[in-house]
């Protein structure tokens, strides 16, 4: 996973650097982080499962290149590396936590003051590249870690709208088009509990900080 993050992170920098070179009025780049409050809705076979709100503030970052048409429209797109995932209760004894890495490629509309606040809604075309499980049974945990799984869709396209203000924070709303685990390939089957999740829509809720990096050079 190391290695993947650093790949990524030169690829950010060479992506910054080549939009601060060939930076004019029209095209600029930006920066950005978030934390981000993962929910989750799963129903699986001959289970009453509870789902817990994920917390997670690492590592999310984003590069995105940006167009005004003008003071009020505008679009952008970009990369980004998400970490998101489900924390569900199967029964009083054994929880399963599930996330991924998600390599994505987001593109949105704006609208608003583009010097100033403004809402933006968008897609983004997301590829689970790393997956991970802890399964908890009382207090014994056992965990697994897989580089493109088929425990969970590879390809997970979502819709999102956000708000950003002046002073660069955002809040962002995120739904998964698609169910995000594959049923047929879980691998719990613990303390009698067999878990096949016949629906596991995902969605998040996230707080961050976007830096026009126009910002950086001045």
């Amino acid at each position: 996973m190391k290695k993947i993050l650093l790949s990524f992170l030169l690829l950010i920098s060479s992506a910054t650097l080549w939009a601060q070179e060939t930076n004019t009025k029209s095209w600029y780049s930006a920066s950005s982080t978030e934390t981000i409050l993962s929910l989750g809705s799963v129903k699986a076979t001959g289970l009453e499962t509870n789902n817990v709100v994920r917390f997670t503030p690492f590592f999310n970052y984003a590069i995105t290149l940006h167009k005004d048409f003008s003071d009020k429209a505008g679009f952008y797109f970009g990369v980004d590396i998400r970490n998101v995932g489900l924390i569900t209760d199967l029964n009083d004894s054994v929880r399963v936590k599930q996330r991924t890495y998600n390599l994505g490629i987001p593109v949105a509309l704006k609208f608003g003051d583009m010097k100033g606040n403004w809402v933006g809604i968008g897609i983004s075309n997301e590829f689970a590249i790393n997956y991970k499980q802890k399964t908890y049974v009382n207090d014994e945990k056992s965990k697994t870690n897989i580089w493109f799984s088929d425990r969970t869709k590879i390809f997970l396209p979502s819709a999102f709208i956000e708000f950003k203000a002046k002073t660069g924070n955002y809040i962002r709303f995120k739904y998964y088009l698609t169910d995000y685990l594959i049923e047929e390939n879980q691998a719990v089957n613990v303390a009698g509990v067999n878990y096949r999740p016949t629906q596991s829509n995902l969605m998040y809720l996230s707080v961050g900080f976007m830096l026009d990096n126009r910002q950086i050079i001045k």
